[in-house]
Parts: C-alpha cells; sequence; structure tokens
C-alpha cells in the first residue's frame, strides 16, 4: 500500500473524537481510525482493549468543560438521524464541547471493549442511520448499513456541521478513505 499522506489535510473537526482503537486494529495497514486520527487535529488516538483505568480517556470523560459521549449503536441510544439539527445541537449543554468516543476495530472487538471498559458503560450513546451502504470494499462489513469508523467519524461531523455551508473541511476524511480503496483495488486482481 503506498502513503496517502499527501492526500491528508488536517481540520478541528466539531465534535471533537477520541478514538479508541484495539490493538490489533492499530497495525491494520487499512485502520481507518488511524486514517480519520491524522485528519483529524484535534482528535485523540487511544490503543487499547480496558480504557477503565487510562487518564487521558479518563480526564476527557470527567472534564467539566466536555460533554462526552459514545457513538455505539443500541435500543437506547440516540439516533441522531431522527433529529433535527437544532435538536441534535440542544443534546449538548450550554458551555460545554461535545466529545464523541469511537470504538475502533471489528464489531466483536468492540463489544469486548465494551464489556471491558466500564467507564464508557454509563456514557450516552448516540447512533445514527447511514444513509448509504459503507464504501469500504476491501474488508467486509457484517451488514450494509455497518460503517467503518473514518465514514462513521465524517457523518457524525456532517450531522453536526451548518447547513448549506460550503466549507466542508471534513469531507477530506472520505476523499482519503476513497482514494486509499481505489488505490488497493488496483493491486487486487
Amino acid at each position: 500500500m503506498a502513503c496517502y499522506c499527501e492526500l491528508i489535510e488536517t481540520f478541528d473537526s466539531e465534535p471533537r473524537f477520541i478514538i479508541l482503537t484495539q490493538p490489533r486494529e492499530a497495525k491494520h495497514r487499512f485502520g481507518t481510525g488511524r486514517m480519520a486520527h491524522l485528519c483529524l487535529s484535534n482528535s485523540l488516538l487511544v490503543e487499547g482493549v480496558d480504557f477503565s483505568a487510562d487518564d487521558r480517556v479518563n480526564d476527557e470523560i470527567q472534564s467539566p468543560l466536555n460533554f462526552p459521549v459514545l457513538l455505539y449503536p443500541s435500543e437506547d441510544s440516540i439516533h441522531l438521524s431522527r433529529l433535527t439539527r437544532a435538536g441534535r445541537m440542544e443534546l449538548v449543554p450550554a458551555g460545554r464541547k461535545l466529545v464523541v468516543l469511537v470504538l475502533d476495530g471489528t464489531w466483536k472487538s468492540a463489544r469486548k471493549m465494551m464489556r471491558l471498559s466500564r467507564n464508557l458503560a454509563d456514557l450516552p450513546r448516540i447512533s445514527f442511520e447511514p444513509p448509504s451502504p459503507s464504501k469500504y470494499r476491501i474488508r467486509r462489513q457484517p451488514k450494509p448499513h455497518c460503517y467503518s469508523t473514518i465514514e462513521a467519524i465524517h457523518h457524525v461531523v456532517d450531522l453536526f456541521a451548518p447547513p448549506g455551508s460550503s466549507h466542508r473541511p471534513h469531507d477530506n476524511l472520505l476523499a482519503v478513505f476513497h482514494s486509499v480503496i481505489d488505490r488497493q483495488l488496483t493491486y487486487t486482481p
């Protein structure tokens, strides 16, 4: 796989993301959590399986300046796609910054990370309904609506972006992702 560094245009995202990446995923050459982290100048990438005692993660969760949520589909998650933009903005208490924690790994490893990380259990959960199937054509997704980490982060940023804005620096996330996928497919017989 060729380097994609020249494609990256870093930006500060709204909301801010903390990407919790499983060690095996961190070493994967198509790890989209790392790819997203390289694009997001204000993100934090933390490798591990159990984040219960991770000081960096706990500092972010416990900061009175932050409103931490976990991007994780569940029956009790807040479905961002079903809310208006105003409704999404009202989720965040005044004076606090939305911080989205994202589990980066296979669905099986994400469930294990959730089970072990006691500090994530009580966080409000958010999810969304993907507008289209994943474009991650070089790795199998368990279902068409399952997104890679970089696609999920892009969509969350999109849901909180001002409507009608022509300035969309977060689209670089997908540009990098699609370029890497397209390049890899040229090597695949």
